[in-house]
C-alpha cells in the first residue's frame, strides 16, 4: 500500500473530488483519518468537498488517497500517472513523484501543489 498527500486549490465555484485512479494500484480510494480518543480511525470517504477559492490539504492523520494493491514497488525517484475525478471540473491528469522519507506528493499546478519542499 502507499499513501498520496497535496493539496487541491479550489476555483470560483464549490466542487467535489470524486475519485482517484491510478494503474501502478489494483485500487485507489479516498481516505480521511482523525483520532478517537486514543485510538486512529481511517476509513474511506465516498467524496471530499472542495469549497470556492479555498484548498483542501491530504496530509498525514487527515485526508490522503490509498492506493491498495500495488502492481509494482514505490521507488524514490519514479513518478507515475494519476486521474483525479471532479463533479465539476471533470478528469485532471497528474503525476505522482515517490520522494525521500516523504509520503507522495502531486506534481502539478495550480489544481495540487507539493506539500514537501526538499
Amino acid at each position: 500500500m502507499g499513501g498520496s498527500y497535496f493539496r487541491i486549490e479550489g476555483g470560483p465555484s464549490n466542487d467535489r473530488l470524486l475519485t482517484a485512479a491510478a494503474d501502478i494500484a489494483q485500487s485507489v480510494e479516498l481516505h480521511s483519518m482523525r483520532m478517537d480518543g486514543d485510538v486512529m480511525r481511517m476509513r474511506q470517504v465516498d467524496a471530499v468537498e472542495v469549497a470556492a477559492n479555498q484548498s483542501v490539504e491530504f496530509k498525514p492523520g487527515g485526508l490522503h488517497v490509498m492506493l491498495i494493491g500495488l502492481k509494482t514497488p514505490l521507488k524514490v525517484g519514479n513518478s507515475f500517472p494519476m486521474t483525479l475525478r471532479f463533479e465539476k471540473a471533470g478528469e485532471v491528469k497528474v503525476n505522482v513523484r515517490v520522494l525521500p522519507g516523504a509520503p507522495l506528493a502531486l506534481d502539478t499546478k495550480p489544481v495540487a501543489k507539493d506539500m514537501h519542499k526538499h
